[in-house]
């Protein structure tokens, strides 16, 4: 790729959006959004390191047709080598969704977050190097939330939460070439809108989604019982 710049988007119109401007911008979103619970400096490592998989010879082949290529686990390594578990579980997972942990002996390259890892570490993914030329990853203090198993498990779903929505608006405002409109619901609504979601599920035919809906009237119950905080649901 010599005197080339290295690519994250080709837009329907042929306009090019470089990976560093893709990261750059990412960044920034997903720092906005996390800002407000205290995740603004882990959300910009992840919107940093989430594509860095794309400085790869590979990658940009597929711009242009070539097969799919893993280009997230490489950001997730780095992250991790830096000691930054939630920014590491979040880059994971900003395409397929966050991975479960897995264990050290996971064979590479296997869906789990430790098996991807042992990918990364064997050198096992594309050479992705040319990154370090142009992107300087962060190194945010660690949070005290991370020392609880619970709070460390919700931070790292919100700041996959924030990572996925400013990678999508920044790539969806490159494609169709303007932003779109920001505004925020009010939780009434929010309330409202899910009501009517569910609302669907209220009168289910078969036996499981019979289950599912006591479950979920029980959560319901629950939550309107006991006092504000973060719980975890186990369903046998």
């Amino acid at each position: 790729m010599e005197n080339k710049p290295y690519l994250a988007h080709i837009a329907a119109d042929g306009r090019e959006q470089t990976v560093l401007a893709h990261l750059t911008a990412t960044a920034a979103r997903a720092r906005r959004f996390a800002q407000p619970f205290g995740g603004g400096e882990q959300a910009a490592l992840a919107g940093l390191a989430h594509d860095i998989g794309k400085y790869s010879e590979a990658f940009q082949k597929r711009l242009r047709g070539g097969p799919k290529v893993d280009h997230a686990t490489a950001g997730a390594a780095e992250c991790l080598k830096a000691g930054q578990v939630s920014a590491a579980f979040a880059v994971a997972g900003h395409h397929g969704g966050l991975p479960d942990g897995g264990a050290r002996t996971d064979p590479p390259g296997s869906a789990t977050f430790l098996g991807r890892i042992n990918k990364a570490e064997q050198g096992k993914l594309e050479c992705a190097d040319a990154w370090r030329d142009e992107v300087s990853l962060p190194a945010p203090a660690r949070l005290p939330c991370e020392n609880d198993a619970a709070e460390a498990m919700f931070f790292i779903r919100m700041l996959y939460s924030c990572l996925v929505d400013a990678d999508y608006l920044d790539t969806e405002a490159f494609m169709t070439g303007e932003e779109r409109a920001q505004g925020g619901a009010t939780i009434a609504q929010l309330w409202d809108r899910l009501q009517a979601h569910i609302a669907k599920w209220s009168a289910p035919q078969r036996a499981l989604d019979r289950q599912r809906n006591a479950i979920l009237q029980q959560c319901i119950r629950q939550g309107e019982q006991r006092d504000r905080g973060l719980f975890t649901l186990t369903v046998p």
